[in-house]
Formats: C-alpha cells, structure tokens, sequence
C-alpha cells in the first residue's frame, strides 16, 4: 500500500467509532518511499559475474587443453612453439576489440573459431596443415584474453582473484589433455583426440548464449 492507513484515520460523524474511513486530503506520506519499477526488479550482477566465473575459466581451460593436445602430438618440438607465439601475437588485438564490444559474444566467435581449428587438426595430414593448425590454435591465446577482460568487467581491482582463476584454469586445462589424450589415443586413435574436445566446447558456447551477459 501507499499510504500508512493507521495515523491517519479519522472518526466520521454519524458513524460508529469503530468505523474508519481515511482522508486523503490530511494523508501524510510514508516515511517508507513506495517501490518503484526499478527498484522492484531484482539486480543480475551477483548472479552474471557468478556464471562468468565459472564459464570463462572453463573456456580458458580449453583454450590451455588444444594447446597441450598439439603439444602432445606434434612429432616435432618446433611446433609446440607455434600456437604459444600466435596466441601471444592475438592477445593484443583481442583485448583492444574487448574494451570496445561485447566480450561475450567475443568469446563465442573465438571458441567457434577453435573448435574449426581443433576439426581441421583431427583431418590434417600435411606438414603445412599441422603448421595452419598450430597458427589457428593461437585463437585460444586471444580467448583467454578476453576472459580476463570479460572477468575484470564484472570484479573490478579483484586482480588476487583473477590470477588465482587463471592459474587454476591453466593447471585444469593442461591436466585434462594429459589426462585425456592417452585415453582417447588408445581406444581410437590420435585423429579421435581433437574432436573430443569439440564436445565441451560447443557446451559452453552454448551456455555463454543461455546465460551470459556482458558487463556494462
């Protein structure tokens, strides 16, 4: 209600006392301001940096595990170093373009473009193609960016916590490629081990789509 009822009653005349009806012209407002829309509308902020806490790290792991998926694979070691130096060479473009869009949408361009790559690794045969690969699998160099940029958006100055996720990503992604390509090789061999990371991929694109919302 509007109006506190109770100070403002006034006995009529003619009617039983116990019989009130308010005035409103003597109505004195609550001290209490009634609810307005805006403030009715529950606030997302807790909620959208909870489910980006969770997401965007997932994302980084993933990004951590291709890397570590071509790392096991390549036959040669100059090629470990090809997906770190293009990583590194799209982290900058890829921070510049998150302070000016939307960062999630980013994301999902990006991870859209690494599960192309990781399905052109499981079909590449050729030198040049393991080489296009490596280049391609720098996409997730600029994911991990982006996540940082997209966290930093909704925990302002918590960089303690944004070191700690990023850690625990790396840590989670490498340990899940160390863990998964023995397995998936020996059942059904190398080319098998990069589509299977398409299947956790395209989960949290998905659910970037569902449910998150980037920062203002």
């Amino acid at each position: 209600m509007f109006f506190d009822l109770h100070p403002v009653f006034a006995d009529n005349s003619g009617m039983s006392s116990d019989a009130f009806i308010p005035l409103l012209g003597n109505a004195m407002p609550s001290s209490v301001p009634p609810p307005t829309l805006k403030a009715s509308i529950q606030p997302v902020d807790g909620y959208q940096m909870l489910v980006a806490m969770l997401l965007m790290p997932l994302a980084s792991a993933l990004a951590v595990a291709s890397w570590t998926l071509y790392a096991l694979l390549a036959k040669q070691p100059i090629y470990v170093l090809i997906p770190l130096c293009s990583g590194a060479l799209l982290v900058w473009p890829a921070l510049y373009i998150a302070r000016l869009g939307d960062t999630c949408r980013l994301v999902q361009w990006l991870l859209l473009g690494l599960a192309l790559v990781l399905g052109g690794f499981g079909m590449a045969s050729q030198p040049w193609e393991f080489l296009l690969v490596g280049v391609g699998l720098g996409l997730g160099g600029a994911v991990i960016a982006t996540g940082i940029a997209h966290a930093k958006g909704w925990m302002p100055g918590r960089w303690v916590h944004l070191c700690v996720g990023l850690c625990l990503a790396l840590a989670a992604g490498v340990g899940l490629s160390l863990r998964m390509v023995p397995l998936v090789v020996q059942a059904y061999g190398w080319r098998a081990a990069p589509f299977s990371l398409l299947i956790p991929l395209l989960m949290i694109m998905l659910l970037l789509w569902l449910f998150v919302e980037s920062p203002e």
